[in-house]
């Protein structure tokens, strides 16, 4: 008697090994742009156009410490950066680059009234002397929120601030507030003892906030979804690059960031020290365009709704989208549901 099966060869299993392994080399941030200043790891970055800008208030980006900077350049059609310039902006990226042990002393004082007044100095000469909007993203969100607050009279005049899903008010600053808390997290001990916070570190973390969905759960939605012609393996791929690709944060900045913001709440209260002057929200007077997200457990909506409270903006917009501190940013949703809505506000702003 002879058996016959008809045996198909499933090759998902080589299709999501194929995905996850090769995710590293997956192409990121290849928007044209040039190198206009350094200093130190940072470096600043203007977009190139193939045309003049039809707005005369450039775009100048912060992005977080502990992540790539790619992250507003994804890839093209992905990519926030692309479609500023598809609206017509002038855009320029201030990236803080990857920290060595060398730098354990650097702090977020010092990014701030260091770092960024040089950079938008160069931004700004470079364009035509001209003012900016500088628009922050979660940690970079509070150091333009800062440096807009402690410089309301500098050369560089900030005409617009805008910020995505930053957190300014850490009463209640959820997971994370628990997890780092006095008491409970040995932030002195920790950063006495590595020069360098390792990005897997706040990763970790972020992950504990959700556990399963941000562990197995990534790759139980692969396998799902590999089985779909119309998933987009590169689109997957540029994103878990980005997730895996941690930077470490110096040691004095994440001291500085865990006990000044996190624990002590210093900067909605008006109590931030930095460089010897306090940095006060309603110095803040610009139009302000506050973006946060509803189910947001980084930087969780007690935290993001306090800045048009507490600055002195007569224009202050807030809008509070559908879904997650990256989604709604660099989700598949975000070309529809965010970018326009912040090129037509800038637009109006100009």
């Amino acid at each position: 008697m002879t058996l016959v099966t008809d045996v198909t060869p499933d090759f998902r299993s080589v299709d999501m090994m194929h995905a996850v392994l090769s995710a590293r080399d997956a192409p990121v941030g290849v928007t044209p742009h040039d190198l206009l200043w350094r200093k130190n790891k940072a470096r600043l970055f203007r977009y190139r156009r193939t045309s003049p800008p039809t707005h005369r208030t450039p775009v100048f980006l912060v992005v977080p410490l502990i992540n790539r900077a790619y992250i507003l350049d994804l890839r093209p059609g992905s990519s926030f950066v692309e479609h500023l310039l598809e609206r017509g902006f002038d855009v320029f990226l201030l990236d803080w680059g990857i920290a060595g042990d060398e730098d354990r002393a650097l702090d977020i004082t010092t990014l701030v009234t260091r770092y960024l007044p040089r950079a938008l100095r160069k931004a700004s000469e470079a364009a035509g002397r001209v003012p900016m909007t500088v628009l922050g993203y979660c940690i970079g969100g509070v150091l333009a929120a800062c440096y807009t607050a402690l410089y309301p009279n500098s050369p560089v005049k900030v005409r617009n601030l805008v910020l995505f899903t930053t957190p300014i008010d850490f009463a209640n600053a959820g997971k994370f507030g628990q997890l780092t808390k006095k008491g409970v997290f040995p932030v002195q001990q920790l950063t006495s003892t590595l020069p360098l916070v390792p990005g897997q570190m706040p990763d970790m973390g972020s992950k504990l906030l959700s556990p399963l969905p941000t562990t197995v759960g990534t790759y139980v939605r692969l396998w799902g979804r590999l089985g779909d012609p119309k998933f987009d393996v590169a689109g997957w791929q540029a994103m878990y690059r980005w997730v895996n690709e941690g930077v470490p944060f110096p040691s004095a900045a994440y001291r500085q960031w865990i006990t000044e913001f996190y624990q002590d709440n210093k900067l909605v209260k008006g109590q931030l020290e930095l460089n010897g002057n306090v940095v006060r929200l309603d110095n803040i007077h610009c139009p302000l365009l506050n973006v946060a997200a509803s189910a947001d457990e980084i930087a969780p909506r007690p935290t993001t709704r306090a800045i048009t409270n507490v600055v002195s903006s007569e224009d202050a917009e807030e809008i509070v989208l559908e879904g997650g501190h990256v989604g709604i940013v660099v989700g598949r949703a975000a070309k529809t549901a965010l970018w326009p809505h912040v090129t037509d506000w800038l637009a109006r702003h100009d």
